[in-house]
């Protein structure tokens, strides 16, 4: 009997030794995995005034109305149009019911609006009236924004195709039907439209050629959209890593966030690239600032719960929503808290930041709320809205409620 108990105990300290090597190989991951030591944070930059990446146009925003060519504003999905002035409260100019869900907002080029509804319309509308231009009729569900360059507007789709339509007329020019399924937000750069699938690909298409350049097979689906800064492109997967690739697809760096025993930081939102970091939030509870010209962890914040939200990026701040209930403002360069704000229900949509005023929605109770990005102070709000709920011109902004489109002036 005392051997068998002696040969027990054995057996218990064995295994206590193997969890205790697990976990601690686990606490060493999670404790080391920062990548290479980070270049110094730009603080300067936090100061000035952000200088957006160019336009898919490759032109400056400088029409009457204002551009909003793309997913984010820019390329570098900053989410902050540093040429808008309007400020809250507001009222009705006119609105546009599409009887299906409004997901994505639109873009915005030359008085003109590109929209996606859910079940498989590209809508195109005057923005002075809210009037329908045209309607093409792509046959799968959206979840994206189009993107607008030159003569072109770029849509993904859930049937695994990407469409180029004809931005006056809406009528199709091509199509490449070889991707998988898609709610990646097309990035167009310099003659190419980028854009992630739920296989795990990151497709390169020439625009001139119609054809395929290059692809990019990743660890887990893509969701979010491309973003550019610089010579760089970046996507996060599911598989939970961050991927920096050049304009040609070659890879820069690579982040994991996995560590032992199956623990995942899973990326659905979109990267925000700004003073030459990566802000990004995953559904693993975490808001990550990778240093976006080696990958070295910059910071890394917790939250109460996932982060669908793609982050807003103005004066030092990284503004994001979360499924904990609260809208946060960290500090760029440290990752500190700077305030947050409860809004009563889940926030799965991006953020807008205009004119120092903060605009996000929450889908449950399907509110948009606008407030003073400095301070968190609430200013304004709007009993519509469910994901990312504000783009704007000059003279205009445009609230994407969960199936109606608002046009809103200044009541002044």
């Amino acid at each position: 009997m005392r051997k068998v108990r002696k040969w027990l105990w054995l057996d218990v300290l064995a295994l206590l030794v193997v969890i205790s090597g697990v976990v601690g190989a686990a606490l060493l991951l999670s404790a080391g995995d920062r990548g290479e030591k980070p270049t110094p944070f730009p603080t300067a930059a936090m100061t000035a005034e952000p200088t957006p990446t160019a336009t898919p146009t490759g032109r400056p925003t400088a029409t009457d109305w204002g551009d909003w060519p793309t997913y984010g504003y820019d390329n570098a999905r900053t989410r902050y149009a540093p040429n808008v002035k309007l400020r809250p409260p507001f009222k009705l100019r006119w609105r546009f019911d599409a009887h299906d869900l409004l997901e994505f907002p639109p873009s915005i080029d030359e008085g003109r609006l590109y929209i996606n509804a859910g079940h498989g319309y590209v809508y195109c509308l005057d923005a002075r009236n809210g009037k329908r231009l045209w309607r093409y009729a792509a046959h799968g569900k959206f979840a994206s924004t189009p993107a607008v360059d030159k003569d072109e507007v770029y849509v993904t789709t859930f049937a695994g195709r990407m469409i180029c339509l004809d931005k006056v007329t809406g009528h199709r020019k091509w199509a490449f039907r070889d991707s998988g399924p898609s709610e990646s937000s097309p990035l167009v750069w310099r003659g190419r439209i980028f854009f992630g699938d739920r296989n795990g690909m990151i497709w390169a298409l020439s625009a001139k050629h119609r054809k395929v350049v290059w692809r990019y097979r990743c660890d887990g689906r893509i969701n979010g959209a491309p973003a550019q800064l610089g010579d760089r492109i970046v996507v996060g997967t599911y598989g939970g890593t961050v991927y920096c690739l050049s304009y040609d697809g070659r890879l820069y760096w690579k982040r994991s966030t996995s560590g032992a025993v199956g623990v995942t930081d899973p990326f659905y939102a979109t990267a925000a690239l700004a003073y030459n970091t990566v802000y990004i939030g995953s559904t693993g509870r975490h808001v990550f600032a990778f240093d976006l010209s080696n990958g070295g962890t910059r910071w890394k914040a917790t939250v109460g719960a996932w982060v669908y939200s793609s982050a807003a990026v103005w004066r030092g701040l990284v503004l994001l929503g979360c499924y904990d209930t609260y809208f946060y403002a960290f500090n760029a360069a440290s990752g500190r808290v700077a305030w947050r704000f409860n809004a009563g229900a889940k926030i799965s949509g991006s953020a807008t930041v205009l004119n120092g005023v903060v605009y996000f929605a929450t889908i449950k109770r399907h509110h948009t709320w606008a407030l003073d990005a400095r301070s968190g102070r609430k200013l304004w709000d709007w009993p519509d809205g469910a994901y990312t709920p504000v783009t704007a011109d000059r003279k205009q902004i445009y609230l994407c409620g969960v199936h109606k489109l608002y046009c809103l002036v200044p009541k002044k």
